[in-house]
């Protein structure tokens, strides 16, 4: 186990509040526990790491930080998840100037989604997004962010973030830098946001209400009733310990080989808003015209029959009762753990 490291206070750290006591450091490297710990689907057990989280990177990580994202348009209006997204990596620290955002926009040229798209990310100094307008997938997305990785330099970070992650990161990081930066990252561990009363409500702008407050609950959907992987690598040195570049196989995975020591932590996934429906229903779409990416058209089919149901009144989605009922003890209890 890592050493204890608790940082002095400073707006570059915030403690994270509990319910049931003292926390004990769960942070490891290779074969090391989950930073909450938990068992089974059938019997979780909840367990904290230490309750230090960074308000923002270390500023030699944040300045050479070079972002990933492909980001999905649509011509009615903005991602209402955008602004709160991009204000989230900013906040940490990420200088958005460099980050390299492509906008996949079919059919959105001159659409008001598309220019309030532009518009917010000009608000954070991304001036020059690439625009991507024809079929994508899985592996097209993934070729353009290793191409993207291969040009920074050697000794920058880099760190591929999906429309609807928001990543965070322990304190230990700090300890861990100042220790011995070569071949460090961290591996987090995805948690599902859902709201109070299982609803499926639209995001409010910012300023109005924090999203961790319209979505408290912290559900392990992705790994519990998908059966899938639920870790993403948070933050990667462009090359491991050994000189070599670090390259993405997948969405999720590097490509084997790679000397790499780690921390583990959590993260938010904002995957159940109002406006993941009309999302999915066009990622099942887009896939079914693709023959390599079959599985994925049976995962967002999944997601859409099992997970979406219509309100019993009024209008919008909530997470089905058979969810709630087969995996809703798979939920964090509120304000057991700010991610």
């Amino acid at each position: 186990m890592f050493d204890s490291f608790a940082p002095a206070p400073s707006i570059h750290t915030k403690r994270v509040n509990h319910t049931n006591g003292p926390c004990p450091v769960t942070i490891r490297s290779r074969g090391c526990q989950w930073p909450l710990r938990v068992g089974s689907c059938a019997k979780p057990s909840w367990r904290h790491a230490q309750g230090c989280e960074l308000r923002r990177l270390p500023d030699a990580v944040a300045e050479s930080t070079h972002l990933f994202a492909m980001l999905a348009v649509v011509q009615s209006a903005i991602d209402p998840l955008l602004p709160h997204w991009l204000q989230h990596y900013a906040s940490l620290g990420v200088n958005l100037t460099i980050a390299r955002i492509v906008l996949h926009a079919p059919r959105c040229d001159g659409s008001r989604g598309l220019n309030q798209t532009l518009a917010a990310l000009r608000l954070h100094g991304v001036t020059r997004p690439r625009i991507f307008i024809d079929t994508w997938s899985s592996s097209i997305k993934t070729d353009l962010a290793n191409d993207y990785f291969r040009k920074v330099p050697a000794n920058a970070y880099i760190m591929r973030v999906d429309s609807d992650e928001f990543f965070s990161f322990p304190c230990e990081l700090l300890g861990e830098l100042a220790r011995d930066p070569r071949g460090l990252a961290v591996l987090g561990m995805m948690f599902d946001r859902v709201a109070e009363d299982w609803s499926m409500p639209a995001v409010t702008p910012i300023g109005t209400r924090p999203l961790s407050a319209q979505y408290p609950r912290r559900c392990r959907f992705t790994f519990c009733a998908w059966k899938e992987n639920e870790d993403k690598w948070m933050l990667l040195p462009a090359r491991d310990a050994d000189g070599k570049r670090v390259r993405f196989h997948s969405s999720a995975a590097l490509f084997k080989g790679l000397k790499l020591r780690y921390l583990r932590w959590a993260f938010a996934h904002y995957r159940f808003t109002e406006a993941a429906v009309a999302l999915t229903m066009r990622k099942i779409k887009e896939y079914s015209q693709q023959k390599h990416e079959q599985s994925r058209v049976g995962h967002y089919t999944y997601l859409s029959e099992e997970f979406f149901a219509r309100k019993h009144s009024g209008d919008g989605h909530e997470i089905s009762g058979r969810m709630r009922y087969t995996y809703g003890n798979q939920c964090m209890p509120l304000n057991m753990f700010r991610i």
